[in-house]
């Protein structure tokens, strides 16, 4: 027995990962770590089935794994379950990244079977060096606390008995076992974020200090257990700081302001509204401000009024416009969040896809941001007419997937940007220009 699988044996002991009476729904990608795990599951006689995806981003490799995970399946007699998904399609249609849409993907599928075919736990081979480099990614993106905890070995009902060991560790295993494996090309490039914590900051750490897998783990506990504590102390705090009118949440800002931290109170109250952390920012700030201004996320309303924050579900109609103020600093819309500046010194004209800066004096405020409609027509920068927005989403081979996620910046009714595509003549900036408004889509 190798010392992976005498620490995994303990560790599923300790933390009562799989009860006899479990049957586990093993995922297995046909790489290095999943057949590790499945391997270790099928000699100690667990009650398990397979589950393959194939994500059908790398041609004839992808074909490849997905015929590997069935001949091994086979020859030991195992269930099987596959499900061939087009990642790249799904991504674009509902507009997030590749990595997003086929852990999306996945995990429902796996619900899926569960639901169907009885299965009680759903299995994955995440170890420890896939919880550092979560860890790392979270801290990079911003994700708070729940980010830093990393990756639990039980979450409802997903385990991860790898947990306890690191890719090092499994990787002797796997040798001494003489395990096969397929090998992923695009574990190799640095295309992915993953991949460049994984081929150049991981080996810094290493060097540092060679334990320090176990100790972003143990810290990760410690993070969740803590986030835990806060989670229910920020519930009674919410008791007196919060008020119903209807359906509308109502927080008193005089209640909130005598809490400790009362910005980060705010931030747990709001951010399940789809507010993230710079728009509690710019509304902490604006709560001394003049009452009346709004924020939006893609589902709600928030309003600072006299003496409280008023929080509204957002009827359809609303959802397909936003309303724009020379205070605006930003909003999310459902596939985009837009960032608004105005600086008071000219600057020169300058136009790439996601940046664009306008006159702000040629605007009349309030803008409005709205999804594209036939019929609508700009001014394209450049040239004496106008031009349908149809035809230069055709001109720009926008898919019809892409049209949907094509809004436009509105000043009174003349197009002023086709966000991402096309700004208009008549706001551009010049050297006269006094104050310019400048709009970046993430």
């Amino acid at each position: 027995m190798t010392e992976a699988e005498q620490r995994i044996d303990e560790f599923i002991l300790s933390e009562k990962l799989i009860s006899a009476n479990d049957k586990l729904l093993v995922a297995v990608s046909g790489g290095l770590d999943s057949m590790f795990l499945l391997t270790y599951l099928f000699e100690r006689k667990y009650n398990i089935a397979v589950a393959h995806c194939n994500f059908s981003l790398r041609g004839d490799e992808s074909d490849g794994d997905q015929g590997f995970v069935e001949e091994f399946s086979e020859a030991r007699n195992l269930k099987l379950f596959i499900r061939k998904f087009e990642t790249s399609e799904f991504a674009v249609q509902n507009g997030i990244s590749i990595q997003m849409a086929a852990r999306d993907l996945r995990y429902q599928w796996f619900e899926e079977l569960c639901q169907t075919e009885g299965y009680s736990r759903i299995v994955t081979a995440h170890h420890k060096t896939d919880n550092a480099e979560t860890i790392l990614l979270n801290m990079i993106r911003g994700t708070g606390l729940k980010g830093l905890a990393g990756i639990p070995a039980a979450a409802g009902n997903k385990i991860r008995p790898l947990i306890c060991v690191t890719r090092e560790e499994i990787i002797h295993a796997v040798k001494s076992l003489n395990i096969n494996y397929r090998e992923d090309s695009s574990n190799k490039s640095d295309k992915y974020s993953r991949n460049r914590i994984r081929h150049h900051v991981l080996p810094e750490f290493e060097k540092i200090n060679p334990g320090f897998e176990e100790i972003f783990r143990k810290n990760g506990m410690i993070i969740s257990q803590a986030n835990s504590f806060i989670e229910h102390y920020i519930g009674i705090i919410k008791n007196h700081v919060i008020s119903h009118n209807g359906v509308d949440l109502v927080i008193l800002i005089s209640e909130l302001q005598k809490c400790p931290e009362p910005k980060f109170v705010l931030y747990n109250i709001v951010n399940e509204y789809g507010f993230n952390s710079a728009n509690v920012e710019d509304i902490y700030a604006a709560l001394e401000g003049i009452p009346g201004k709004q924020f939006y996320s893609p589902s709600y309303r928030l309003t600072i009024d006299r003496g409280v924050i008023i929080i509204q579900n957002r009827g359809l109609e609303e959802l397909s416009a936003f309303e724009i103020t020379s205070e605006t600093k930003m909003i999310i819309t459902p596939h985009h969040t837009w960032h608004f500046e105005i600086s008071e010194e000219p600057v020169e004209f300058s136009n790439n896809k996601d940046l664009v800066s306008f006159d702000h004096n040629k605007m009349k405020f309030p803008l409005t941001i709205r999804p594209w409609q036939q019929g609508d027509r700009i001014k394209p920068l450049g040239m004496q007419g106008h031009k349908k927005v149809s035809d230069i989403l055709i001109d720009k081979k926008i898919p019809v997937t892409g049209k949907e996620k094509v809004w436009v910046v509105v000043s009174e009714n003349e197009i002023v940007w086709v966000g991402g595509l096309v700004m208009s003549e008549n706001f551009k900036t010049s050297p006269d220009t006094e104050k310019i408004l400048s709009i970046r889509i993430d």
